[in-house]
């Protein structure tokens, strides 16, 4: 009776390989693992399945499969009856391919990294949905990449990229589109203007949080935000506090002798804790769409017009 696997709800079959296939494979790695073959969706994958209990470091897995690769001209996956969460983040870190029987899959290159593929629905940008929206709007080369191309280019890690990719995607915002090769890509429509428009209900305030200081020491290693960096796009002229963008990761980690009597309140600097990292168009200043959306409560006429014209600018 052949082998079966189950990955996102469904059955493939795993096809034996035969010795004379693999002989220009290395002795240790067929002691290693039993070999498989398996149509995926018109992919044909390289399977191993541990012959035994002992313990493969996720580096040692990743070599092995590199090597398999560049031998057999198929992507690796490994194959695991169980696998703790620890050693799954593990094996994403090193982009390790593997399936979990019935329970996880980890398919970069065909865009499984959960139990499901449909788009995702919902209201509202995540974090990394947004990033990457306002990222192609302002000129960063991630158009038509895949998952795994994205990650070199975003502060996001593989698996949040595809769920950000299929939320997207479920709001309209993009399509994913399978190459020649069988790899998903994202694709944004190429009217930037119209798409930012349509975007406009999705879109979430960068701004999770404020805080307030009298002095902030090194300001040259923090990005500029707020009124601080519009005046620098504009002909507004600063007002008198300077403000600066942090994530709460760099927020958490900062130096804290970096920023004099930190309160909620006031303070002649301001800190925003931003949802996610502002897009690297600049290096002294936050990006301008995302200053837009970060200002959009700012109801003083010369802000609003001078932020209007911004964004005219970027079309």
């Amino acid at each position: 009776m052949n082998k079966t696997i189950s990955i996102a709800g469904k059955d493939y079959v795993l096809d034996s390989i035969d010795g004379q296939t693999l002989r220009q494979v290395w002795v240790e790695a067929k002691a290693a693992f039993r070999f498989y073959s398996c149509n995926f969706k018109g992919t044909e994958l390289l399977v191993l399945e541990p012959k035994s209990s002992q313990k493969h470091t996720p580096r040692k897995l990743r070599l092995t499969s590199e090597r398999l690769h560049s031998i057999m001209d198929k992507d690796v996956v490994f194959l695991f009856e169980q696998l703790p969460y620890v050693e799954r983040n593990r094996l994403i870190d090193q982009d390790v391919f593997f399936v979990v029987s019935g329970k996880y899959a980890f398919l970069p290159s065909l865009l499984i990294a959960a139990r499901e593929t449909e788009p995702v629905r919902g209201e509202k940008l995540t974090a990394a949905a947004q990033w990457l929206l306002l990222a192609y709007l302002q000129g960063v080369d991630i158009n038509h990449k895949t998952a795994i191309e994205t990650e070199l280019a975003s502060p996001y890690k593989y698996v949040t990229l595809t769920r950000a990719f299929r939320l997207l995607e479920g709001l309209e915002l993009c399509t994913i589109e399978t190459g020649d090769d069988k790899y998903k890509r994202i694709s944004f429509d190429s009217d930037k203007k119209a798409l930012f428009e349509k975007s406009m209900k999705y879109l979430v305030h960068p701004v999770k949080q404020r805080w307030y200081c009298d002095e902030i020491k090194n300001i040259e290693q923090y990005k500029l935000a707020g009124i601080s960096a519009l005046s620098h796009y504009s002909a507004l002229n600063p007002d008198g506090t300077t403000t600066i963008a942090l994530t709460a990761e760099q927020w958490k980690h900062r130096n804290v002798d970096d920023f004099l009597n930190v309160n909620p309140i006031e303070g002649d600097c301001c800190i925003e804790i931003w949802q996610y990292p502002p897009i690297p168009t600049d290096k002294r200043y936050v990006d301008k769409l995302s200053l837009a959306l970060s200002l959009q409560n700012d109801h003083d006429p010369r802000v609003e017009k001078e932020v209007e014209l911004m964004i005219e600018e970027l079309w």
